[in-house]
């Protein structure tokens, strides 16, 4: 018996932060999907296939927000139910929920969990994590309810009291947490509400926040106006990028009759600011993602790949990095030796992340796309979308996961969990937490580039 205790003790000790999401997340994703199979999940009261169910799940708890099945149509209210915890948990992430389980019981919290909790919010730092969880949860509370109050208010005249009620509190939660699921069992996410400024601009706003980060919440509520470097230039960036985005969008549907092209300059402006703040990784569709032009597709792509900030709900490969790779850009264009942002320098292991994250984005989006395009013949421009929003978990979707297989859906299930997951956590969950210097120090050698 102590042989056995001590190689659980010992199994332990090797799960490192990194490994713990990771196993933390695979295991949520598949409980979820056996709740969904059970037949009080569906209205019909049968069984779902538990590929749907495992495809559904992984969606939600990854707050991507691509489907299989109508999830209004489809699921009951219990399997609805389900779905909002899934992505709740995914929003936050499942130490989050744990945390606060642990501080609801009074439970003290080791070092080794509040390393986790670090690792989930996409810092190194140890120093107030379970303050900035407390912080979060009561903010989160704050912001949903908020957002549920309004978009009821909203619901309830459609509706009926109960659904209203329901609807207003489902969309709130999955808006803020950039799933992009929607219960209206219309197949068509929010296109009936394009043109409704109350729906539009409070699920906007849900998703601009929840996608700003945790620390950057924190940031804010600590020191207002003597925010971190780190937070100036994310609230920078995202505003710059919903700018553009809007203009992006303006520019190249303004004459499109599929999407906007016969709506009023402020129903067009509306569309426009919506679709940017949509494809930061949340998923809800106002216009039409199959109807867009070529170039509001590769707009869109772009926007996708940037996503939100670190340790917020979003995806993609965040904010900061992709201040992080221009600035590393314009230090080589200027033949400068360091590369700064705001008069602070960058260290060589963040560029290295930065550009590993770049690289292992267009690595995993070219080939999946090809991969897809290729076995199922579907146009390679769709499929590039499909993809790149399955792995910055935004959940648009040009109509491509209706006409494809058991093995192009499986791949847009790994992409989702990469996507949610990060690669970088991925990419150290089998090495040890402190870094190891090479047993064999090589030479150099020239190397032409460019």
């Amino acid at each position: 018996m102590k042989t056995i205790i001590d190689k659980l003790n010992l199994f332990q000790k090797r799960i490192n932060p990194a490994r713990r999401i990771a196993l933390g997340f695979a295991l949520v994703i598949i409980g979820g999907a056996l709740l969904l199979m059970l037949p009080i999940a569906s209205k019909t009261g049968e069984v779902t296939p538990f590929f749907t169910t495992l495809f559904t799940s992984t969606s939600a708890t990854c707050v991507t927000g691509l489907i299989l099945v109508d999830t209004g149509a489809h699921y009951s209210f219990f399997g609805q139910l389900i779905i909002l915890g899934l992505i709740q948990v995914g929003g936050l992430g499942f130490m989050m929920i744990i945390t606060m389980v642990f501080l609801a019981s009074n439970r003290h919290i080791g070092l080794r969990s509040r390393m986790v909790i670090a690792q989930s919010l996409g810092t190194d730092s140890l120093s107030g994590v379970v303050r900035i969880v407390k912080h979060t949860l009561i903010l989160t509370a704050i912001i949903e309810g908020a957002g549920a109050f309004i978009l009821a208010c909203r619901f309830i005249p459609e509706f009926g009291v109960v659904k209203g009620i329901w609807y207003g509190i489902f969309h709130s939660v999955s808006a803020f947490c950039n799933a992009g699921f929607d219960v209206l069992g219309r197949g068509d996410s929010i296109v009936s509400y394009k043109y409704d400024p109350v729906v539009l601009i409070t699920i906007a706003l849900l998703i601009i926040v929840g996608g700003l980060g945790f620390m950057v919440w924190e940031d804010i509520l600590q020191k207002r106006l003597k925010m971190s470097v780190y937070s100036r230039l994310v609230l920078i960036t995202t505003g710059a990028l919903l700018v553009l985005g809007t203009g992006g969008f303006m520019l190249f549907e303004y004459s499109n009759p599929e999407t906007m092209g016969e709506d009023s300059f402020m129903s067009k402006l509306l569309s426009a600011f919506f679709q940017s703040a949509t494809t930061r990784t949340a998923g809800f569709d106002s216009i039409g993602q199959a109807q867009l032009t070529e170039s509001s597709k590769f707009l869109s792509t772009v926007l996708m790949m940037v996503g939100g900030s670190s340790g917020s709900t979003a995806g993609g490969i965040k904010t900061a990095t992709v201040i992080v790779l221009l600035s590393t850009l314009k230090s080589v264009l200027t033949g400068r030796k360091n590369v700064s942002v705001m008069k602070r320098n960058i260290t060589s292991p963040t560029i290295r992340h930065a550009i590993t994250l770049l690289g292992m984005w267009l690595i995993l989006i070219s080939s999946s796309s090809v991969a897809i395009s290729c076995m199922e013949g579907l146009p390679l421009v769709d499929c590039f979308y499909e993809t790149a929003s399955a792995y910055d978990t935004v959940g648009l979707s040009c109509g491509v996961m209706l006409e494809t297989g058991y093995i192009s859906n499986t791949i847009m299930i790994l992409l989702m969990y990469f996507g949610r997951v990060g690669v970088m956590t991925l990419s150290v969950m089998f090495i040890s937490s402190q870094t190891k210097e090479n047993a064999i120090e090589y030479p150099s050698t020239p190397m032409y580039v460019g």
